[in-house]
Formats: structure tokens, C-alpha cells, sequence
């Protein structure tokens, strides 16, 4: 906010008027959203759906759960390890191989 504050001090007529537009458009374009986003939502409603029926579940994280490839116990503490990624300090020095999941 401090630089529009600024700009408008600072700034010639012309670019007052230019940026009015800017923001006249941006609002012009968020109200556009706005009434059809409402639009959206009354016509969801009137279906009977909500916005979850329509993305399903799953939709926000699509990758696939790895199963662990390695696995150690140290002391009572069991450590998985996929493979992939930083190796934890537990198997680093060892051979992976005495420790494969089979």
C-alpha cells in the first residue's frame, strides 16, 4: 500500500489515468469471476452436488504411495527405506543388500 501511496504522489496525470484503467479492469475482471463463481455454486446446488463430487477424492495429491524397499533394526527401532531420496543415516555404510525387503 506504501507504494501506491507514493506512486500517486510522485506520479504525472497520465499515469494516474493509466493506472486507473489497470485498476478499473481488475476490478471489472474480479467481478466477472465473482458472478461466476455465485452462478457456478447456485447451479451445483440446485443439482444437488457440491464441489467435491465434482474433483472426487485423491484429486489433491496424484502420486503414488511407494512401498519400502529397505528395512533395518537398530535397537528395537525399525527404519523403512524406499530407495529414493537421501539415504537415512541408519543405512548409510552398510550393504543395502543385507537389508532388502523381500
Amino acid at each position: 500500500m506504501r507504494e501506491i501511496k507514493s506512486f500517486v504522489k510522485t506520479a504525472s496525470p497520465s499515469d494516474l489515468e493509466k493506472a486507473l484503467e489497470y485498476i478499473q479492469k481488475a476490478l471489472d475482471e474480479q467481478k466477472e469471476q465473482q458472478q461466476a463463481k455465485a452462478e457456478v455454486m447456485a447451479m451445483l446446488k440446485e443439482k444437488g452436488l457440491t464441489l467435491d463430487d465434482l474433483v472426487g477424492e485423491g484429486a489433491a495429491d496424484r502420486r503414488s504411495k511407494v512401498k519400502p524397499k529397505y528395512r533395518i533394526i537398530i535397537d528395537g527401532e525399525v527404519t523403512e527405506w524406499t530407495g529414493r531420496g537421501k539415504t537415512p543415516k541408519v543405512f548409510q555404510g552398510v550393504n543395502l543388500d543385507d537389508y532388502l525387503i523381500e
